[in-house]
């Protein structure tokens, strides 16, 4: 394509320029050779033309298929026109060509009005003006266009003699909306500007909004403060340039420019309507058209004759102006917008209305002494955006506004929000200055038609003196908002949301001039919501709802619509309506208590953010109970002693699996008002037995119906009468203890400096606000105060006032003293010396709680620790509110509770924590305080045996430890097993007669069954008979000894040693002990355990007489075919109990049970500290579900076991104390209400110490003088960053035994050096283990022992004897090691090589090389010796290659070099080991392919250099100890002999999992070792695509993507389901899991999908669509029969709404989402959406994703 006549414009505007170098002012003939081969496809005529009347003179040579005629128009002359029919021809023109440039004459300008000239040809136009160019910016224009502008602009400005005293020129972009590039008066010079046009770039965008482009320039342009000289009489011009029909309505923005006397001058090109150019020009010859931007030049002169005669317009008079700028008639109003935010405005429109609202609001004098604005905005119910006094600034409320977003909903109940607003906006507390006489006005925009009656709420507002303004648009109902409007004047229209600015000027202007509207005399009508006067408008009303899987997540939604309008309807305050709110399913919880919140919008926000709880159980009858018990209480808000009537709402979606009858009479007879709501399958028996009366019973078939109940149930819930209480003979099941109300609470606030007058007059107010709220008198509340800063300083005594009044006056004339300092520790041990004692009116004696409450802004100068101490240890309760510079942490020393710590930013957020301290005040206990001496329990014994039981009681708890050593075997297995058998034989077995265990042992003890796991014969015998042994040399009976009194002789485990019954240890062994026996023998003697040992071969008699607990006890053979000859005599033994001596000597060890008195049960101080950082993530849920397992199981109660909880991260947070809860119920719930705190880092070394010092003591109810065990079980995800050595070693001091539980990235060196002993460290690789270790927690809780003396404890690991292995090297062969680092690899190897004992039958090696792709070197049965492996590793060659792909390499040597077929033995019990050495980051997931290799027994350790990357590298190792870095590859050998010692020492992890397997429809037998494939699962994957614009063309990558992946999945019915979903502002299904059913049928479907199109993405609305839609049974998915439910999303773009909720919700069902974004995504909303960092994959465009299949199928096996 070829535009001649844009060139010749080109070459015109940009080469014949004196600034070009042209001399044509100097005479010089200015000549253009045109040389073409083609016609023009644009018009050339009007081009040649301009250069002819600039006297240029114009050449024309044509060829090849150059238009004759076209270049006879554009030469000067006929002659001036030359062809040739190629272009080799053209030397032959040279001759005639400068024949006739040598005798052309000065060419003449033309006479008549040239089109096109230079800057010469006019006179500079001078004169005052102002000019404003606004200039269409849209895609409708190119950037090449757009040159033409600038050019265009640059060449008029050149003509204009711009200046202060001159012409002023501004300048606007704009598309969608408009954009200044400079003011009226941001320039001055001509240079400034033409710098600033060569810089200008395009800004783009669509669609073109000329009208609210013009709003825009005459509201921020044409004004003083911009530069306008308007009021100096000087010309106001506008030129617009535009390049497309306008989407909006340009009229009425154009005419307010004309009435504003501004001038505006408009140049149409290409698409513009010229109908519409007409109507913006002031006047028809002002408007021009041309047909291209290269075009602009021929309006040039015109534009510029019409700059230079245009008068000085005039403003009309008889309108007024359109946009009043700060009218002083405006100087105070006070405005609340109320917005429709429903779906009826929708996502495109909202920016319309915050336009709307930014133009009004902007034209306001904001500030608290003027105009003040408050937003709401509404759709079922009413929420606050801002208030009145929220913002006192223009900024902060249009900041506000441009991030405000719509809350959707397809309800509409204007007159509940009009009710709400003025209830909750136009009240002083608000910022509602009506009582100053301020107009108050109310502006509701919105575009549907309202569900109530918005009639009587109008009438109340009107009738309140509040003018309301109504703007309508979309489907609003003109009838209604007539009736809302104060005046019909009052009612805007518009068409459409874009429309809004044409409104602008009218809505301005009354709310400018409006002065305070009249109340009316007469009293007003309020809506019949309203009708109770105040003190029958006070209702404590608990919500029940069922929460259980039988509302199901969908129904769910209904139901919290349904809460939030009956609450919106309500009067919420502590002085009006209080609500609580209860969900259950098999238990229940507490949402909010009755005063949780005062206020309504905190309320809804709670409703909002509701989730199901979920459970498949209903326990009506129980949930009943519990808000009986737990809301309708003083110290939950509720309100009855004053004749607050007491109601209590359920609705519930099932019938009750407990019985409701009980409970629901109780309540009756309380006095509690019960309204039942039944839905779905509720029983209308039961719902009858709950309700006061049948008339309070609703039933609706569907959770949608529910709004048909809804005014009904808000009438009652207004007007029913408070029931009289029923007097009853007998005392409820249990009574509610009423709380205490004395309490002596003494303030010390902080009077330095740091708080200063202003925040001293809020800690005034708060101290006010909590003396009232408390029951003042000597028999009652006493309060003391002190002021410090560096000294206290007393105000008054406890005892010196008794009345409230008294109290407040002294503290309303309180004064800062000030101070530079700050001393807390001196203040807090004034107060304790001077106030908390009984001359100054303490009732400590009296046993009344005494209360400190800390105000402080600073840190202290002086140590507070032992003056805290002190506090602690009189039993002072400490409260501590911190603001501003105050160190919490170091405030917590002094608390019992350190959760009774609150913080606040300002003094000004006092209000703020009000309740939660109230709270506090109102409800804390004085702790029990230890009048005794602290005691250390001795356990009595007889000194002569004695007759335990009568022979009548036959019940005995038998444990038999058997040897399983290489010195028993196998060949003597049988005569072991018949003596076992013939003594069970004579036995009677039974649950409630004798209980028989199992252990066996040899370096190590396994139970193989405890004593309550078989309760009858024939189930023990069928296991002895099927019993082998494991063998192995190494023989630790005393280790065995200790395993089986900790983990067999304990209540969970089936004993019932305190019940009195016998315990009864047989030991049966055939070798020498290794280790020492003496200690665990002398443990068990204490623990009334009787021992009998059987020995024989290398049986060392010594030893067993040691362990017996009597000579007579210990039985010896020579071999081991003797022993079914003591079976007479062991029994006679069970038959013959008896007590036994007390040793002389005092055990290290007291095992927790170890006393004569078996009736008593022993105490323990539980303490659970738990990892509460940002890295324990999701998985704090099921630490959560966890504890409240493990608690149910443990006896708590005053004299029993006491748990306390403590969370931590860089600093601990007490959840609650040993003595805060009495049982376990109270435990379970408050464990129930914990939530994840968050924070980095993790300092456990520090946590370690606050638990040691702060909760393992008296005063936090610690019972170890007493003799209770003390057990700290800390839970964690990670590795600390602070030492743990001093922690643990306080801990250790302290006489607590401390047990392990990790996970994640926790490290196991580490939890080791906490606890006494390897064994009481628990690792996980998930928490979602955790249940896996339950028992064995339990267990170890139960039997764990009492340290007497810490230094005692042998914490020795003996080391395993190894001598078969076999070791796989997998080693990076990459361009990450290169050849001159590869040497040192193989050195490294080599040397630990070396170390090792090669053979055959001894240690086996094989090596594979590794980069994109895996080869083997040498399998592990290549060779036999160590010469041969070191021969290969010196010659071997780097493999290459740039990419490192770990995963697949670890997948390679799993499936080739652990197997048997290439020497691994792992069959045989042979440890498998593999060496991974990695120089670089693995480009896929590694983490799949390393858990498949650990759950097959393959011990992985970690090798990394350079750039490798430590986070894959954990994920790899087996353990995180077995990570080894370095830096370079020169300091390998640092790390050799690390490597070494485990490598040398580790046994084989038993991991194999043992289950049923179905293949080929055989199934394999249960115990067989299988590694489950991590694809037999079947998975449900929805592929949710992308269809918007923003796509583009690389959905056919996408396309060809998906059935790549396809291809690769193995699709059926029994197998992977595949469902499609596409999607941009809404979502549509392609095809369902059960569309198709075989994998031809789903990539025929793929193959056909085509893009949806669409601008606006939402991926939240479309994660809700495939949750609801898709994973759904109806849709085919199997997520009830197991199947995995993935879904893949495949985005281009950043949504539009918030994806958070969405993603929140697809998690929590069990979907694994997958995240795949490239182009315009943002990052962070992916992270998101996916499950994990493992599960995203960002691009930067799609052109790479055909090839990524492969990883996206790794990630969908390793789900």
């Amino acid at each position: 394509m070829v535009n001649t006549g844009a060139a010749l414009n080109y070459v015109l505007g940009n080469h014949f320029t004196k600034d070009a170098g042209s001399r044509k002012d100097e005479g010089v003939p200015q000549i253009l050779v045109l040389l073409t081969g083609a016609k023009s496809t644009d018009l050339i005529k009007s081009s040649a033309t301009a250069l002819k009347r600039a006297a240029v003179m114009i050449f024309a040579i044509g060829a090849r298929k150059a238009d004759p005629a076209q270049l006879s128009e554009i030469a000067n002359d006929p002659s001036l026109v030359f062809r040739v029919k190629e272009f080799n021809s053209l030397p032959q023109l040279q001759k005639q060509v400068l024949a006739t440039l040598s005798t052309l004459p000065t060419s003449q300008p033309t006479t008549e009005q040239p089109t096109v000239t230079s800057k010469q040809v006019l006179p500079k136009l001078l004169g005052k003006k102002d000019i404003v160019f606004l200039i269409d910016a849209s895609d409708n224009v190119r950037n090449t266009d757009f040159h033409h502008v600038r050019d265009f602009i640059t060449w008029i400005l050149g003509n204009l003699g711009l200046g202060r005293d001159g012409i002023q020129v501004g300048l606007v972009q704009y598309s969608n909306y408009a954009e200044t590039e400079f003011y009226l008066n941001t320039y001055s010079s001509e240079d400034e500007i033409v710098t600033h046009m060569q810089g200008l770039r395009q800004r783009g965008g669509m669609p073109l909004n000329t009208g609210a482009a013009l709003d825009y320039v005459l509201t921020n342009h044409f004004s003083r403060s911009s530069g306008s000289r308007k009021d100096e009489g000087v010309p106001q011009i506008l030129v617009l340039i535009m390049a497309g029909r306008s989407r909006d309505y340009p009229r009425h923005s154009a005419d307010a420019l004309k009435r504003a006397a501004v001038t505006v001058v408009v140049v149409g090109t290409r698409d513009t309507d010229p109908a519409q150019v007409k109507e913006i020009a002031s006047q028809p010859s002002l408007s021009h058209n041309v047909e291209e931007f290269r075009s602009l030049p021929n309006v040039q002169d015109q534009l510029m004759v019409s700059l230079s005669t245009l008068p000085v317009a005039r403003e009309t008079t008889h309108q007024q102006p359109t946009l009043p700028i700060r009218p002083a008639g405006a100087n105070k109003r006070d405005i609340v917008f109320l917005i429709d935010g429903s779906d009826n405005v929708g996502a495109t429109n909202v920016q319309f209305v915050r336009e709307f609202l930014t133009s009004i609001i902007e034209n306001l004098d904001i500030g608290s002494d003027r105009v003040q604005i408050g937003l709401v905005q509404y759709s079922n119910y009413a929420e606050t955006e801002f208030y009145l006094n929220t913002y006192s600034s223009e900024d902060e409320i249009t900041s506000h506004v441009e991030g405000f977003q719509l809350r959707g909903g397809t309800t509409l109940n204007t007159g509940a929000a009009l009710d709400y607003v003025l209830r909750n906006h136009f009240t002083k507390s608000s910022g509602s200055r009506k009582g100053k006489g301020v107009p108050q006005l109310l502006i509701l925009i919105t575009a549907g038609r309202s569900r109530d009656h918005i009639k009587p709420s109008a009438d109340a507002l009107k009738q309140a003196a509040i003018t309301i303004f109504a703007v309508r648009t979309g489907n609003a109902d003109t009838e209604q908002l007539t009736e809302v409007a104060s005046d019909p004047s009052l009612l805007f229209s518009v068409a459409e949301f874009r429309s809004l600015p044409h409104v602008i000027e009218q809505v301005m202007t009354p709310m400018a001039t409006l002065t305070v509207s009249q109340v009316p005399t007469e009293s007003p009508t309020v809506p019949s919501k309203q009708v109770l006067p105040d003190e029958e408008n006070k209702r404590d009303i608990v919500f029940l709802i069922d929460g259980s899987n039988s509302i199901g997540q969908t129904n769910f939604y209904f139901v919290r619509d349904f809460l939030a309008s009956i609450i919106q309807n309500l009067n919420v305050g502590s002085d009006g309506i209080q609500v609580g709110l209860v969900q259950y399913s098999t238990h229940a919880e507490t949402e909010f208590y009755l005063n949780s919140y005062l206020s309504k919008a905190e309320m809804l926000s709670h409703i909002r953010g509701l989730r199901l709880k979920g459970g498949t159980r209903i326990n009506t009858g129980a949930a009943l109970d519990y808000a009986y018990r737990y809301h309708f209480i003083n110290s939950a808000g509720s309100r009855k002693q004053k004749g607050v009537p007491q109601i209590l709402v359920i609705l519930t979606g099932g019938r009750s699996n407990d019985d409701v009858k009980p409970p629901a009479d109780t309540m009756k007879r309380a006095a509690i008002m019960n309204i039942a709501i039944g839905v779905k399958n509720a029983d209308s028996v039961q719902l009858e037995s709950i309700a006061v009366d049948p008339s309070l019973v609703f039933t609706s078939k569907t959770f949608s119906s529910l709004p048909n109940i809804e005014e009904e149930l808000t009438t009652l819930l207004l007007t029913l009468p408070a029931l009289r209480a029923i007097p009853e003979p007998t005392a409820p099941t249990k009574q509610v203890v009423p709380e205490a109300s004395k309490r002596d609470i003494m303030f010390l606030i902080d009077g330095s400096n740091n708080v200063g007058n202003t925040n001293h007059q809020f800690i005034r107010d708060f101290l006010t606000s909590i003396i009232e709220n408390l029951d003042i008198g000597r028999d009652s509340v006493q309060v003391g105060l002190v002021q410090y800063s560096n000294y206290a300083e007393t105000e008054f005594y406890l005892n010196t006032y008794s009345s409230e009044d008294e109290l407040l006056s002294h503290v309303k004339g309180l004064r800062l003293r000030g101070g530079t300092s700050l001393n807390t520790g001196a203040a807090l041990n004034y107060v304790l010396q001077y106030h908390l004692t009984a001359s100054a009116g303490s009732r400590k004696e009296e046993g009344v709680p005494q209360v400190l409450v800390v105000i402080t802004a600073g840190r202290s100068r002086d140590d507070i620790r032992r003056p805290a101490d002190a506090l602690k240890r009189a039993n002072v309760l400490g409260v501590v509110i911190t603001a501003k510079n105050a160190d919490p942490v170091e405030l917590q020393e002094m608390l019992i509770d350190p959760g009774l710590v609150f913080s606040v930013q300002e003094f000004s957020s006092l209000p703020d924590v009000q309740e939660q301290l109230m709270i506090s005040l109102t409800t804390l206990a004085a702790p029990t305080v230890i009048h005794k001496e602290p005691t250390v329990i001795t356990e009595g014994h007889t000194d002569k045996s004695t007759e335990v039981l009568s022979s009548t009681d036959s019940r005995r708890d038998i444990v038999f430890l058997i040897d399983e050593s290489d010195f028993v075997g196998n060949s003597n297995l049988p005569p072991v097993r018949e003596l076992m058998s013939a003594i069970i034989e004579r036995l009677d077995i039974g649950s409630d007669r004798v209980r028989v265990g199992l252990v066996l042992y040899g370096n190590k003890a396994e139970t193989e069954f405890y004593l309550n796991t078989y309760p009858k014969k024939d189930e023990i015998l069928s296991v002895l008979r099927s019993l082998t042994l494991q063998g192995g040399r190494t023989l630790n009976t005393g280790k065995a000894l200790e395993f089986v009194l900790r983990y067999h002789f304990t209540r969970s485990a089936g004993s019932r040693r305190e019940d009195g019954v016998p315990q009864f240890l047989l030991l049966i062994t055939g070798g020498r002990s290794g280790d020492d026996v003496k200690r665990a023998a002398d443990a068990l003697k204490q623990s009334n355990v009787i021992t009998l040992t059987v020995g024989s071969g290398s049986a060392d008699p010594a030893q067993l007489k040691e362990i017996a607990s009597k000579h007579n006890l210990g039985f010896s053979v020579r071999d081991f075919s003797s022993l079914p000859g003591l079976q007479e005599q062991v029994i006679a033994s069970f038959e013959r109990t008896h007590a036994l001596e007390t040793p002389t000597e005092k055990p290290a060890v007291h095992v927790e049970e170890a006393t004569i008195d078996n009736t008593r049960a022993m105490k323990r101080d539980i303490v659970f500290l738990i990892d509460g950082t940002s890295g324990m993530g999701r998985s704090f849920i099921q630490v959560r579900d966890f504890l409240k397992k493990v608690i149910q199981e443990l006896d708590v109660g005053p004299d029993k076991d006491q748990v306390a909880v403590v969370q931590y991260n860089s600093h601990p947070t007490f959840e609650f104390g040993l003595d805060r809860h009495s049982t376990k119920g109270a435990v379970l719930n408050a464990i129930r209400d914990l939530r994840l705190r968050k924070g980095r880092p993790l300092n456990t070394g520090a946590a370690l110490e606050f638990v040691t010092r702060n909760v393992f003591i008296p005063a936090a109810g610690s019972r170890r003088d007493a003799g209770a065990a003390q057990i700290l079980v800390l839970i964690t995800a990670g590795r600390s960053r602070d030492n743990v050595g001093p922690g643990a070693e306080a801990v250790r001091r302290a006489g607590i035994v401390p047990i392990a539980i990790g996970a994640k990235g926790a490290d196991t060196s580490e939890m080791q050096q906490i606890v006494y002993e390897p064994s009481l460290v628990m690792k996980l690789n998930d928490f979602s283990e955790l249940s896996t270790v339950e028992r064995e927690l339990i267990i170890k809780v139960n039997t764990i022992v009492i340290i007497e003396d810490a230094n005692t404890i042998n914490t020795e690991v003996l080391p395993e004897e190894v001598n078969k292995r076999d070791i796989v090297f997998l080693v990076d062969g990459s361009e990450n090691v290169g050849n001159i680092n590869v040497h040192l690899v193989h050195d490294f190897i080599s040397n630990i090589i070396e170390s090792l004992d090669i053979g055959t039958d001894r240690v086996r090696v094989g090596m594979a090389q590794f980069s994109h792709n895996a080869k083997a070197e040498f399998y592990l049965d290549t060779y036999s010796t160590k010469s041969d492996i070191l021969n290969h590793i010196k010659g071997l060659r780097l493999k290459g290659g740039t990419t490192l792909n770990t995963g697949s390499a670890l997948d390679f040597v799993l499936r080739n070099l652990f197997i048997k077929y290439t020497g691994s033995r792992k069959e045989q019990g042979v440890p498998q080991f593999l060496v991974v050495f990695a120089g670089g980051r693995s480009a896929e997931t590694v983490k799949p392919y390393a858990e498949a290799l650990k759950r097959d027994g393959i011990a992985i350790f970690a090798v990394g250099v350079r750039h490798a990357d430590p986070a894959q590298l954990e994920e790899i190792a087996s353990d995180p100890s077995l990570v080894f870095s370095v830096k370079e590859f020169h300091n390998l050998a640092n790390v050799h002999e690390r490597v070494m010692s485990p490598l040398s020492t580790l046994s084989a992890p038993t991991v194999a999992i043992r289950e049923s397997i179905v293949i080929n429809e055989e199934t394999l037998i249960p115990g067989e070792e299988r590694v489950t494939s991590i694809e037999v699962m079947q998975k449900d994957i929805v592929f949710l695509i992308d269809g918007t614009l923003g796509m583009g063309k690389a959905f056919p990558l996408v396309r060809q993507f998906l059935i790549k992946v396809l291809q690769e999945l193995d699709i059926g019915p029994d197998k992977d389901q595949v469902a499609v979903v596409q999607y941009s502002s809404d979502a549509q299904t392609e095809f369902a899991f059960n569309t198709y059913t075989s994998k031809a049928e789903v990539l025929a479907a793929a193959t056909q999908i085509r893009r949806k199109t669409g601008r606006v993405l939402n991926t939240g609305g479309a994660l809700e669509y495939v949750s609801r839609n898709i994973f759904h049974a109806a849709a085919g998915s199997r997520q009830d029969a197991g199947a995995k439910q993935i879904l893949v999303l495949i985005t281009a773009g950043k949504s539009r709404e918030d994806v958070g909720p969405a993603a929140d919700t697809i998690k929590q069902a069990h979907i694994v989402p997958i995240a795949i974004g490239a182009k315009n995504i943002d990052p962070s909303e992916l992270q998101q959406i996916a499950y994990s960092s493992d599960f995203l994959i960002i691009l930067k465009t799609f052109h790479s994703i055909p090839t990524l299949h492969q990883r996206l199928i790794s990630m969908l096996k390793s789900v």
